[in-house]
C-alpha cells in the first residue's frame, strides 16, 4: 500500500498540492503506525475491493465519514466518546488521534493473529527442507483481474517464503482496472516477473495455457492471485515433485485466512482444500466433487498431514510438469473459471499418471478473487457441471463403483450401499444369508413394502426379488443400477423385464438374462459381486 503516488492524491484533492501532499504524509503515518488493517477493512466493506481503489485512500477521503471502521485494533467508540468534536466537525479520527499525539485506545492484539503465528511456526517443524543439486526452472502462472490488494499480500516477502531460487513469474492480466498491471510492473526490480496484458476476461483455462506457451521452466506452478504463500512452500512441493517417479502433478494444503466479519468468521484458519473427493447428488450431476476435510480446524492431525495419492488437487496451487501439461493439451478450454483442475486430473488418471497431495506446502487461500461475478455465473457454474460429466461421467461411474466395491476410499469414502425388494416368503432365508454376507463389507437396506419407491441419493444398486416393484418410479440417482432376481418364474414378469438393467435366473430360456447357480444368499452374494464387476468395471 506505500507505493501510491502523489498523483493519486491530488486526484482526491483536486490537484490542491498542499492538501495532497498532507495526505501522503498522513497515509503514511497511519501506516507506519499500524493505524489501519487492510485486510479487516476490505472483508468488512467487500464493496470497496470492487472499487479497484486503495483501502486506506478510500478510508482517508470517504471511510470516516461513513463512519467505517479503519482496524478492529482501534477502540473507536471509545474515542469518539470522549472526544465528540470530531463527529461535530466531522474529523478524520485517525488524524486526529495522530495529530494531537494521543496515546491509548489501541485494543489487544487479536487472539487469531495469535493462532496464525502458532500456524506458521507448527508447519516449520514439518517441513523438510529439501536441497537440491539442481534447481529445475519453474515457471509461476497468476492470473489476475482487479486483484490489486491480493497481489500485494501475495508478493509480499514472496522470495523469501519461496525457499527455491530458480523460478520465474508469468502474470496473466485480464483487463483490469485497479493499476494492478502498475504495481506488477513496479515488482520487476526485484522480482523475476512478466505481464500478459489481456484486453479481455479469458477463461482460467486459456490464460494459463496461454502462459504456459512462454513458459521457460521445465515445471508450471499455477498459483491463484489470491493466495498468501507461507514459508517454504515451493521447496516442498519441488522437492515431492523430484522424489518421486510417475508423477503428474502436486498439490499443497490450502487454509481459510482470518476473517474479521461475523458471517465467514467460524471457518478461519480451518481447511479450504486438502484433495478433492466425489460423493452422491441427485440430479442433475449425479456426482459432486468436495474438498475433503474442509472447515476442519485441526490443520495438524495425521489424516490431513501426510502426503498421499489423490484423484484431484485444486488448480489454486498445483506444481505440473510441463512435459506433461503439453503432452495432456493443457487445461481444457471449453471451462470458464470450474471444474478445469479436475477435469485436468482426471486426463492425468488416465493417461496413468499419479496426483500427489503435499499438506507441508501450506497456504492460505481468500477464493475466486479473478473470477467473473455478474448475473451469468450460475449458468456459467450449470455449463461447466454438464460439460464434466458429459466428458468423464462414465468413467467416474465406473472408477466410484470400483472404489466402493474394493474399499479403496480413493474417488469416495462412501460404501456400496445396497436396497433388496422382496415380499415373497419362500425368500427370506435366502435373502437373510445374502444381506448378512453383503453386510460386512456394504450397507444394506431391506425393503419388504412395494408402496417404498424413496431410495434416495445413497442408493446404488436396488435388487428386487420382486418383478412388479415399479422400479422406475422411485426416488433414486439417475444412474442406480436395478437388478431383477428371479426366483419363482410363475406369474407374469415378461412385461417388467425392460425395467432392470440386469435380470438374473437360472432359466437359461430368458433371453439376455444372466444366469446364476448359487442356492443360496451367502453363495450368491460373491457370485453377485462379480456379475457386477464383470458387467460394468470390465466392460
Amino acid at each position: 500500500m506505500s507505493d501510491i503516488s502523489i498523483l493519486e492524491f491530488l486526484k482526491k484533492s483536486k490537484f490542491n498540492l498542499k492538501k495532497a501532499n498532507y495526505y501522503k504524509e498522513m497515509y503514511s503515518k497511519i501506516m507506519e503506525l499500524g493505524l489501519f488493517d487492510e485486510g479487516f477493512y476490505l472483508s468488512s466493506y467487500p464493496h470497496i475491493k470492487n472499487s479497484g481503489m486503495d483501502p486506506l485512500v478510500h478510508y482517508l477521503f470517504y471511510g470516516y465519514k461513513e463512519g467505517k471502521k479503519p482496524t478492529a485494533s482501534f477502540d473507536m467508540e471509545g474515542y469518539l466518546k470522549k472526544f465528540p468534536e470530531i463527529e461535530k466537525n466531522n474529523l478524520n479520527p485517525i488524524i486526529h488521534y495522530i495529530e494531537n499525539n494521543n496515546e491509548g485506545f489501541i485494543k489487544k492484539s487479536n487472539p487469531f493473529e495469535a493462532k496464525k503465528e502458532r500456524i506458521l511456526s507448527t508447519n516449520l517443524s514439518f517441513l523438510n527442507n529439501y536441497e537440491f543439486d539442481e534447481e529445475p526452472l519453474v515457471s509461476i502462472i497468476i492470473l489476475n483481474r482487479n486483484g490489486l490488494n491480493h497481489l500485494k499480500v501475495l508478493f509480499k516477502d514472496f522470495d523469501k517464503k519461496t525457499n527455491y531460487s530458480n523460478y520465474e513469474i508469468i502474470v496473466v492480466d485480464n483487463a483490469s482496472c485497479d493499476h494492478s498491471v502498475e504495481y506488477l510492473y513496479s515488482l520487476k526490480k526485484d522480482l523475476p516477473i512478466e505481464v500478459i496484458e489481456n484486453t479481455e476476461n479469458v477463461s482460467f483455462s486459456k490464460g494459463n495455457n496461454d502462459a504456459a506457451k512462454i513458459a521457460n521452466g521445465e515445471y508450471l506452478l499455477l498459483l491463484n492471485n489470491d493466495i498468501e504463500p507461507t514459508y517454504g512452500w515451493l521447496n516442498e512441493m519441488m522437492g515431492t515433485m523430484l522424489d518421486s517417479e510417475n508423477v503428474g502433478a502436486v498439490g499443497a494444503k490450502l487454509i481459510f485466512p482470518y476473517y474479521e466479519d461475523i458471517s465467514n468468521q467460524p471457518k478461519s484458519f480451518s481447511i479450504q482444500h486438502a484433495s478433492v473427493k466425489f460423493r452422491e447428488e441427485l440430479t442433475p450431476y449425479i456426482y459432486g466433487p468436495f474438498h475433503e476435510n474442509m472447515f476442519n480446524t485441526l490443520i495438524f492431525r495425521n489424516n490431513v498431514n501426510m502426503p498421499k495419492k489423490v484423484i484431484s488437487n485444486t488448480a489454486a496451487c498445483i506444481l505440473i510438469p510441463k512435459s506433461v501439461y503439453a503432452q495432456l493439451d493443457g487445461l481444457d478450454e471449453n471451462y470458464f473459471y470450474g471444474y478445469e483442475d479436475i477435469d485436468f486430473a482426471f486426463k492425468l488418471y488416465e493417461a496413468g499418471y499419479d496426483s500427489i497431495f503435499n499438506p507441508q506446502a501450506l497456504l492460505f487461500h481468500h477464493e475466486s478473487a479473478t473470477r467473473v461475478d455478474d448475473e451469468r455465473k450460475n449458468q456459467l457454474n450449470y455449463e461447466n457441471i454438464m460439460y464434466f460429466f458429459n466428458k468423464w461421467g462414465d468413467l467416474l461411474f465406473k472408477e466410484m463403483l470400483r472404489d466402493k466395491l474394493e474399499g479403496n476410499k480413493f474417488f469416495t469414502n462412501k460404501k456400496l450401499d445396497f436396497s433388496i425388494i422382496n415380499t415373497h416368503d419362500e425368500n427370506k432365508e435366502f435373502i437373510k444369508g445374502l444381506s448378512k454376507e453383503l453386510n460386512e463389507k456394504y450397507n444394506v437396506l431391506i425393503i419388504s413394502n412395494l408402496n417404498n419407491k424413496i431410495l434416495g441419493p445413497n442408493c446404488d444398486i436396488a435388487i428386487s426379488f420382486n418383478p412388479e416393484y415399479e422400479i422406475d418410479k422411485t426416488v433414486s440417482r439417475l444412474n442406480l443400477i436395478k437388478i431383477l432376481v428371479l426366483n419363482d418364474l410363475n406369474g407374469e414378469y415378461q412385461k417388467y423385464l425392460d425395467n432392470y438393467d440386469l435380470v438374473l435366473t437360472k432359466d437359461s430360456t430368458i433371453e439376455n438374462a444372466i444366469i446364476f447357480e448359487s442356492n443360496d444368499g451367502k453363495s450368491f452374494s460373491r457370485e453377485l459381486l462379480k456379475i457386477i464387476f464383470d458387467c460394468y468395471i470390465m466392460r
